[in-house]
């Protein structure tokens, strides 16, 4: 059987070897960004040390590890116990399930495309090494061993909640039980976490965030999770010299991936119906995939329930507006406020707080500077895989009678209000949190709009123009282009701020540079969209 997957990987790859090229390329930054720390801690050729260098906090370090393992854990355990057997492709629906293959082995290889989004989890973080290690001096090491726990924990949970999900395929009263268990346990690690943490008699607001993560990682409710906590405690054990502490988690991860085997090599499972149902739907999806949308913000109100809303006015391109307004609406109940770019200026706030702390912030421009590349990098994964750019994909759109870069219009006129409202948050964030005047973090929300648009116009042609570099890919090349853009147009923000030291000019020189850029992408993206329809 798996010889039999692996011919058909090797066919398939062989008919793109410059593709093999890309992947070799994206490796080799993946490889540069995460030996980033050693470099910066070489000593000068005199023997002193950079003043880049920034001293490794091993507590931060080992309770930002266990965050992130337990998160992975937790979001592949969830992710799979609810879409465990619909990952399957009209395709894999004609070669699997009707080839001399076993259900347990289709479940499996159901996972591979799931499990990618663990690799592009480690490009993302390896990406952003320079601003972990300005802020706790994390070393190469240290990022290789938890980008290494996170993926090995994210694979027991997937397999894990993929189980389930096969087992109760056909029972949805006994697969919400399974989910009510795990949020119960999760509930018992961090409410545990947190009664230890009042207990001590410690003040959050003393410990500030660092503090809070170093006793996050410090606590057995969490050291004791199970998968997660577990995997941790082995480089917990090596970081901290407790060979306890690694003998226990080795044990204890090879313990679960015997259950696993185990349990799997047992059960029967019967879930070919329910794969097959949703095999349409992923056919549905099938563009989007292609390209790499991960982000779809449109997926956060996939599953929601329908109510009253009522669709407004609409007719031709006019309705795309209208729709995009109703997603915003099921999903936050405003037209204007798009959940997931909430959630990521809460994950920017948490973020600022940290560097706030951070002994590398002497220089009023680094805490800045740290907030607007996380906004953007934020940004160019919600913008650049959102409705907009997925909306072309879609089969109804060419049944609206207009042409297709007025629909493009109407997709960014449903944009600007939850950008605006984005914009409004960003602007927040740099007032209260890195001490921006009210002038200037103004001036920085309105820059947000012009970048989140270019965010949309750079993805939305890399996406149109480059479909045959597949899924993951494209992923990355659609990242990196968007990045390129945000960064063409912050050279004469930069410039401006460097000579006049005025933050009101220097942000708004980057808005001009970028709606310059925006002026020149629109219209290219208006012919490529055209002819894409074509």
């Amino acid at each position: 059987m798996l010889y039999a997957y692996l011919y058909r990987v090797r066919r398939a790859a062989l008919k793109r070897p410059w593709k093999f090229i890309l992947a070799l390329f994206f490796l080799g930054i993946f490889g540069i960004m995460l030996a980033y720390p050693t470099l910066m801690s070489m000593p000068n050729s005199d023997g002193s040390v950079s003043d880049s260098f920034v001293p490794r906090n091993i507590e931060v370090v080992t309770g930002g590890m266990y965050l992130i393992i337990l998160v992975l854990f937790n979001f592949m355990f969830y992710t799979a116990l609810k879409n465990g057997v619909i990952g399957f492709s009209t395709a894999d629906v004609i070669y699997h399930m009707a080839g001399p293959f076993t259900p347990r082995f289709n479940l499996i290889i159901a996972a591979s495309g799931t499990l990618q989004i663990c690799l592009m989890f480690t490009f993302l973080i390896s990406t952003q090494t320079a601003i972990i290690y300005g802020a706790i001096g994390v070393s190469s090491i240290d990022l290789i061993c938890i980008l290494l726990g996170a993926f090995v924990s994210a694979v027991i949970g997937y397999f894990f909640g993929a189980l389930f999900c096969a087992f109760y395929a056909d029972d949805e009263v006994k697969k919400n039980r399974v989910m009510t268990s795990g949020i119960v346990l999760d509930v018992i690690a961090v409410g545990g976490f947190a009664a230890s943490l009042l207990a001590s008699g410690a003040s959050i607001s003393d410990l500030g965030v660092k503090g809070v993560v170093t006793q996050f990682g410090k606590s057995w409710f969490i050291k004791a999770f199970p998968g997660g906590g577990w995997v941790a405690l082995i480089y917990d054990g090596v970081i901290n010299n407790s060979a306890f502490l690694s003998v226990a988690g080795v044990v204890l991860t090879l313990l679960s991936v015997i259950a696993l085997v185990f349990v799997y090599s047992r059960l029967s499972l019967d879930y070919y119906d329910e794969a097959i149902a949703y095999a349409q739907k992923a056919h549905d999806m099938a563009e989007a995939k292609r390209a790499g949308i991960d982000a779809d913000n449109a997926a956060m109100t996939r599953r929601a329930k329908v109510g009253k809303e009522k669709l407004g006015r609409g007719e031709g391109s006019s309705a795309i507006t209208a729709i995009h307004f109703l997603m915003n609406k099921r999903g936050s109940k405003f037209f204007f406020v798009n959940p997931l770019s909430v959630m990521y200026r809460g994950i920017t706030g948490i973020y600022l707080a940290f560097m706030s702390q951070s002994d590398s912030n002497d220089n009023p421009y680094s805490l800045i500077f740290s907030g607007f590349m996380m906004m953007i990098i934020l940004n160019a994964v919600l913008y650049a895989g959102g409705k907009t750019v997925t909306e072309f994909t879609k089969h109804y759109v060419y049944m609206i009678p207009d042409t297709a870069s007025h629909k493009l219009m109407a997709c960014l006129k449903a944009d600007i209000p939850e950008m605006a409202f984005d914009s409004v948050l960003c602007g927040a964030l740099m007032y209260f949190l890195c001490g921006l005047e009210l002038p200037a973090a103004a001036a920085f929300g309105l820059m947000m709009i012009v970048f989140d648009l270019l965010c949309e116009m750079a993805a939305l042609l890399i996406m149109r123009l480059l479909p045959a570099l597949g899924r993951q890919l494209l992923m990355m090349v659609r990242y990196l282009g968007v990045l390129f853009v945000a960064g063409l147009a912050s050279v004469p923000m930069i410039a401006v701020l460097f000579v006049t030291r005025s933050f009101v000019l220097g942000i708004l020189s980057g808005a001009a540079a970028g709606a310059v850029l925006l002026l020149i992408l629109l219209p290219v993206a208006s012919v490529v969209v055209d002819r894409a329809e074509m």
